[in-house]
Formats: structure tokens, C-alpha cells, sequence
């Protein structure tokens, strides 16, 4: 009995709750990681399920989790992107003050690559928006197109200097 008593106070330290405390964090991190990222593949199923959503829902539901809830580029799964994730409140500073539309809508539904900056981990949101099932293709084209533009419109919204 006494022994157990001695272990339980030499696991009691500082260092060990501490520890102890960073192993529950990364818990914590991971857990709503993976909940995130289980949230962004649900609309895999359902591409239709974001076309009824506002600019601020679909970013909240598809991209806050890279690029954090104000859009710095600090979102819950960031440290595991392995390149550097976006501040988006920035895009309109960083091209010379003007918000890069095209580039922008080009970049969300996967038309604009930049090799330059390594591997695309964002998903291509122009193809997970689009349903194949669809008999009129323009039709389906231009509804992709509305709901990409809402998100855009979203991003120019946030704009700061």
C-alpha cells in the first residue's frame, strides 16, 4: 500500500501533470481535427447540401477549418496541412490592393494551380460541388457557378488592409 501511495506521488509532479495535461490537449486537438475533416467530406455526399447555404455558411462549414473562423490561416487543422495555409482576409492586400476575383473562384473550383507553392491541399470545391447525376450539364454548371460565387463574394467581404 505504501508503495502504491509513492507512485501515485511521484506521478503527481509538475512535469508529469503537465505531461499529462499536453497529452490531453492533443487529444482534444486531434478529436476535433477529425471531426472537422469528417464534416468536409460529408458534403461529398450531398453536393447539392451547400447550393442553399450563404457565402459565410458554406466558408464556415468548408474552409474555417484550414483557415480559421476570422480566415488568418489558423484553423484548428492547419499545423497538419503540410505547406502554409492562407490568411484570406489578406488576399486583396497581397495583390496590390485589388481583390483577385478570378483568381480567387479559379483557385476554389480547382482551375488555378500553383506549382510554385507546392502540392494543392485544399479539395477542389468545384468538383465536390457538382453532381454527374444531372441530365442538363449547363444547368448543373451554372448552379456550381452560383455557389462558388457566393463563397467569393464572402472572401472579398473580409477584406482587410
Amino acid at each position: 500500500m505504501a508503495d502504491a501511495a509513492a507512485r501515485r506521488a511521484s506521478l503527481n509532479t509538475p512535469g508529469n501533470r503537465k505531461e499529462s495535461e499536453m497529452g490531453k490537449a492533443r487529444a482534444i486537438f486531434m478529436l476535433v481535427a477529425v471531426s472537422l475533416l469528417t464534416a468536409c467530406a460529408s458534403t461529398k455526399s450531398d453536393p447539392r447540401a451547400v447550393s442553399s447555404l450563404s457565402g459565410v455558411e458554406m466558408y464556415e462549414r468548408l474552409c474555417a477549418s484550414c483557415h480559421g473562423i476570422q480566415g488568418h490561416g489558423d484553423g484548428p487543422v492547419a499545423p497538419l496541412i503540410k505547406g502554409w495555409v492562407p490568411d484570406l482576409t489578406r488576399l486583396a492586400a497581397r495583390d496590390g490592393g485589388e481583390f483577385p476575383t478570378e483568381d480567387v473562384r479559379r483557385t476554389i473550383d480547382g482551375r488555378f494551380e500553383r506549382p510554385a507553392h507546392g502540392p494543392r491541399d485544399m479539395p477542389v470545391w468545384g468538383w465536390e460541388f457538382y453532381t454527374s447525376t444531372v441530365t442538363n450539364d449547363a444547368e448543373e454548371r451554372a448552379r456550381v457557378n452560383q455557389t462558388i460565387n457566393r463563397l467569393v463574394e464572402y472572401l472579398q467581404s473580409i477584406q482587410r488592409e
